[in-house]
């Protein structure tokens, strides 16, 4: 949340440029990705913003920058809505920063060690924050690069920067060990009901949530879930004429809050 604002995930594409083992959204077919001119998805965004104000659109994918209208899309938004891009920062990080406010772009990095060389990641992520205040960088608890977690950790805090572990997930459970998931709480700058919920300590299951009311995640093709543990379409399509998100907070179903 953000004091109050509706923030929307938004799966911009499948699309990716790399093949991690813990993510299975580039092998969705790229025909499935929907194809909508940047003017037009602007034009979707614009009905949003008479409805809700700004939004702030947290961009992601596969891979956003893979979109062909990435760039364009970016721009385009940023005159109404703030955006912050989850990317692994493959892509030329000049062509958007500093162009757009910081108050406006937020950048939120992923490091894939199989894909990316580290040293080529770190520099990037050093320039961004010279830009971005508060600015961190995320790594996925995978077994074979956890080890890696505490050096790469104290490396980044040494320039100001957090990095947060995002542990191990699959069909709505974390998948971790409990040695995984002692090193992921030792790394995170996450505490109380924060990790607590990410290492599945504790439920949200029957607890009122905000989310379909003041968040909720795009899919691909448009088609709106209270957040990513749902996958029913429960708040239809953002394409919608009359789409509009939830009045009221609702209970949480699930067992497992990310």
């Amino acid at each position: 949340m953000n004091n109050g604002k509706v923030t929307l995930g938004w799966d911009l594409c499948y699309t990716c440029n790399y093949r991690c083992p813990y993510c299975g959204v580039w092998e969705r077919k790229a025909e499935e990705d929907l194809l909508l001119s940047a003017q037009a998805w602007m034009k979707v965004w614009y009905k949003l913003y008479k409805i809700y104000g700004s939004i702030h659109i947290y961009l992601s994918g596969g891979e956003p920058s893979t979109y062909p209208y990435f760039f364009e899309l970016v721009r385009g938004l940023s005159k109404e809505h703030t955006l912050e891009v989850c990317t692994n920062l493959s892509w030329d990080i000049d062509r958007l920063i500093p162009e757009i406010s910081a108050g406006i772009l937020k950048v939120a990095p992923t490091f894939h060690p199989r894909f990316a060389n580290f040293e080529d990641f770190f520099a990037k992520a050093v320039k961004i924050k010279e830009y971005l205040p508060n600015f961190q960088v995320y790594y996925v608890a995978y077994p074979g690069q956890i080890i890696d977690m505490p050096e790469r950790s104290k490396r980044f805090k040494e320039r100001g920067i957090n990095l947060i572990p995002l542990p191990l997930r699959g069909d709505g459970f974390v998948l971790n060990s409990e040695e995984e998931k002692r090193i992921v709480e030792e790394v995170s700058p996450y505490r109380g009901n924060k990790i607590a919920y990410q290492l599945q300590r504790i439920s949200p299951k029957g607890k009122l949530c905000m989310a379909g009311q003041l968040y909720a995640v795009v899919r691909v093709d448009g088609t709106v879930d209270r957040c990513s543990q749902y996958r029913n379409a429960s708040l239809k399509n953002i394409l919608d004429e009359d789409f509009t998100l939830s009045a009221k907070p609702l209970p949480c179903e699930k067992d497992y809050c990310p």
